[in-house]
């Protein structure tokens, strides 16, 4: 099952996909006017027996008209058999959809970003994919309200990248969160929680506790409010189990490479998504003596 970390900055884009474009301006891609945002199907699939799937795919209209596709991609690591896939994921939505078409990669680290955005080399003359990346330090930092009101999960996506040094980022996102569909605040609040370091784990809580927006009592209150503590410790719980359990899959993933073995697509995202801690556990001493890494999962 995909982790957390993997999956919310995806769903902040599928909830709002009018992140999509703002995202892409942020970079400097120009971007064509469009009346609206829409999600559209991220199986990327041809003729060819292979099914492609991408993690996201967002399309632009003027109208009845697409303008614009995005291929929408998480990626954690180090992955040459996936970035080896993203320029079929392109020109297959380019063909489907007949629009422009640019692949926009979020990861989590600026290191991991760096890594993405290098050329993809097909070997034809002129055919080389350079991936638009996002990494904590291009995400753009939001900490105008209106804007915030706007496009939440964008402020929810600056909170997690800028909260550890810009105050305003939290108390922005705080204010967002008035603007999302209700069942979604605690997921956000919580992904923004857990990313951050002590310091700014306090402020945030800080703001929560003071009682000083319209929506206090239907929100802080379930979730932050006085006698909620137990639900509120089992969530911080769950996200440190998440967090060790990202960090063992790492780990088999790093003692795999570092011996020489070729992880497949399919075994490195079948590690990368494992959230089951004991198991992982079992696999660090099997990733020193495998032979090969699928021998892990006999």
């Amino acid at each position: 099952m995909p982790t957390r970390e993997h999956e919310i900055p995806l769903r902040l884009v599928q909830n709002r996909p009018d992140m999509a474009p703002a995202l892409l301006e942020s970079l400097g891609v120009e971007v064509p006017h469009h009346t609206e945002a829409l999600n559209t199907s991220s199986v990327l699939t041809n003729c060819d027996p292979k099914e492609f799937n991408s993690d996201g795919a967002v399309v632009l209209r003027e109208g009845t008209e697409n303008v614009m596709a995005v291929v929408i991609e998480r990626q954690h690591g180090h992955d040459q058999g996936k970035r080896r896939s993203w320029p079929a994921y392109l020109v297959t939505l380019h063909v489907r959809l007949r629009c422009p078409t640019v692949l926009l990669v979020l990861c989590p680290t600026d290191a991991v970003a760096a890594w993405c955005a290098r050329p993809i080399r097909t070997g034809h003359p002129g055919f080389d994919l350079a991936p638009l990346t996002i990494g904590p330090g291009r995400t753009p930092k939001v900490t105008g309200v209106e804007r915030a009101r706007a496009l939440p999960e964008l402020a929810v996506l600056s909170a997690r990248a800028h909260g550890d040094d810009d105050p305003e980022a939290l108390k922005t996102m705080v204010e967002a969160l008035n603007s999302t569909a209700e069942e979604n605040r605690t997921f956000y609040y919580d992904y923004v929680l857990a990313g951050l370091n002590e310091a700014a784990r306090k402020e945030l809580e800080g703001l929560m506790s003071v009682g000083t927006y319209e929506w206090q009592s239907d929100f802080a209150r379930k979730y932050v409010g006085i006698g909620r503590e137990e639900g509120r410790e089992e969530g911080r719980e769950e996200g440190r189990e998440e967090g060790r359990a990202y960090e063992a899959a790492r780990s088999v993933i790093t003692i795999l490479e570092s011996r020489g073995l070729t992880l497949t697509p399919h075994t490195r995202r079948r590690i990368e998504t494992c959230t089951d801690l004991p198991t992982l556990e079992q696999w660090i001493p099997k990733a020193i003596e495998a032979d090969t890494p699928e021998d892990l999962f006999t």
